[in-house]
């Protein structure tokens, strides 16, 4: 009987001790939203995009698009740009914790903020819809945290899993939505 009394005080103790944890961290999602609100969006010009130093960022641009030299260059989908507009939308629809902070339809340039998972630290995300021809486009991508100096390769990671499901096969049509 004393065995079982034990057991179950450990157990209670282990339910108060989780539950307060959980109100901890609801609390302390809520204090870092509140801290850290979602930045406006910042007019980014490719052409003119000055990286400086920042190791917190990810840049991706067709060739000779973007004066800072990218860390990836796009590539080249066989859609037209407003096409591919639509399907990078419908991608991000899927993906957690991801807004839509700004767009100009007009430019086809759009400004979305995606949080970290635990800590909520904003990113920031700017892309660029670019048609080549009636066929076919690319986009400019730059993924930049907001805050601190490293970003352990979240913002590259982020941007490469997006353009690797940006270029699979369109399953819809069954026909390879990138060229190269």
């Amino acid at each position: 009987m004393v065995r079982h009394r034990r057991v179950f005080r450990g157990y209670l103790l282990g339910f108060i001790v989780a539950a307060l944890i959980g109100v901890f961290l609801m609390g302390w999602n809520n204090t870092m939203m509140s801290a850290m609100p979602n930045p406006a969006p910042a007019r980014i010009d490719f052409a003119t995009l000055d990286l400086g130093t920042r190791q917190n960022a990810f840049l991706v641009c067709p060739e000779g698009y973007c004066s800072a030299t990218p860390g990836l260059i796009s590539p080249t989908f066989d859609m037209p740009a407003t096409a591919l507009r639509d399907r990078w939308m419908r991608m991000i629809k899927t993906r957690p914790r991801l807004t839509l902070a700004g767009a100009d339809d007009a430019a086809l340039q759009y400004d979305f903020v995606q949080r970290s998972r635990f800590l909520k630290f904003p990113d920031s995300i700017t892309v660029r819809f670019i048609p080549i021809d009636d066929s076919r486009a690319t986009l400019a991508i730059y993924s930049r945290a907001n805050y601190g100096r490293s970003d352990f390769g979240v913002n590259q990671d982020r941007v490469t899993e997006w353009l690797a499901t940006l270029s699979q096969t369109d399953t819809e049509s069954g026909t390879p939505a990138s060229s190269k």
